[in-house]
């Protein structure tokens, strides 16, 4: 888990060792911003992923994501093009040229023909946290 320096890392921690989860946790003063910020050219490799409507912010140069459609090197998030969702897509501008924006098939569907229902397949299949682990 990464997180950029907040309360969020400190809870998150926190948690992790309260519930066992990680034998080992670390944390780095300040978060891996902070790091990013004083070793652009450290052991991190691409973008760190934000909160915000920046979604991400960079130190180098460095893909290491790919496009969900042709899987082209590519890192540049936007929202799913289906209006009931809020996932976030990675799709490259020619796949986006194509009218590839959907986060999955059904969100698709839903785009083209104006369904306008909450839930989506991705959604309901996302990874969850097992439930024994947060007891």
């Amino acid at each position: 888990m990464y997180c950029t320096g907040g309360i969020r890392c400190e809870r998150g921690s926190a948690y992790l060792k309260a519930k066992g989860i990680c034998k080992e946790v670390y944390q780095l003063q300040g978060g891996i911003h902070r790091y990013m910020e004083e070793f652009p050219e450290g052991f991190f490799r691409g973008k760190l992923f934000v909160f915000d409507k920046r979604y991400s912010i960079q130190s180098n140069s460095d893909i290491t994501a790919e496009c969900s459609y042709c899987r082209r090197a590519w890192d540049e998030y936007d929202t799913c093009s289906s209006p009931h969702c809020h996932q976030l897509v990675l799709s490259c501008a020619d796949c986006r040229s194509e009218a590839l924006t959907a986060c999955c098939g059904q969100c698709e569907q839903k785009a083209r023909s104006g369904d306008s229902s909450e839930r989506c397949s991705c959604t309901s299949e996302r990874p969850r946290i097992p439930k024994q682990l947060l007891g």
